[in-house]
């Protein structure tokens, strides 16, 4: 009786498929030795992966936090406050050296301070003013 791989082998028809037969042949050799080293590799790249996703996700997360607590900065900026005048300029003081932390948006931030700075060019609003001025000579040293 002959053996499979002979058979297959002896008939004309089937020589691509005897060769495909061979490939898978040393294929699942292949794995059969090295299953070990395959199963640490795939864990490897699932991990790595993994590693991937989860530093993309933050970096979004960080991005949007970024953007909302910079226009909520800018609202609470230009926008007046029923409380006392000296408490509110305090904030926006604050404000202002704040807008320093946020690179992405020196551009915008110099645009608005440079706007600010001339609506508000009035004697009351010193404090401020001088805030500006130093916020604007650091945006427009770093940008």
């Amino acid at each position: 009786m002959l053996k499979c791989s002979e058979l297959i082998r002896n008939t004309k028809i089937n020589k691509f498929t005897y060769k495909g037969y061979e490939i898978l042949t040393e294929l699942f050799e292949f794995i059969k030795i090295y299953a070990t080293q395959l199963s640490a590799f795939g864990a490897m790249i699932t991990f790595v992966f993994a590693i991937y996703k989860y530093q993309i996700e933050r970096k979004t997360t960080l991005f949007w936090k970024e953007f909302e607590v910079f226009h909520k900065l800018i609202k609470e900026l230009v926008e007046p406050s029923c409380e006392n005048s000296s408490k509110y300029l305090d904030r926006q003081i604050a404000i202002v050296f704040e807008l320093r932390n946020y690179k992405r948006y020196y551009p915008v931030s110099l645009r608005i301070l440079k706007g600010l700075k001339k609506s508000w060019g009035k004697p009351e609003f010193k404090r401020i003013i001088d805030e500006i001025d130093i916020s604007i000579k650091h945006i427009e040293q770093n940008i």
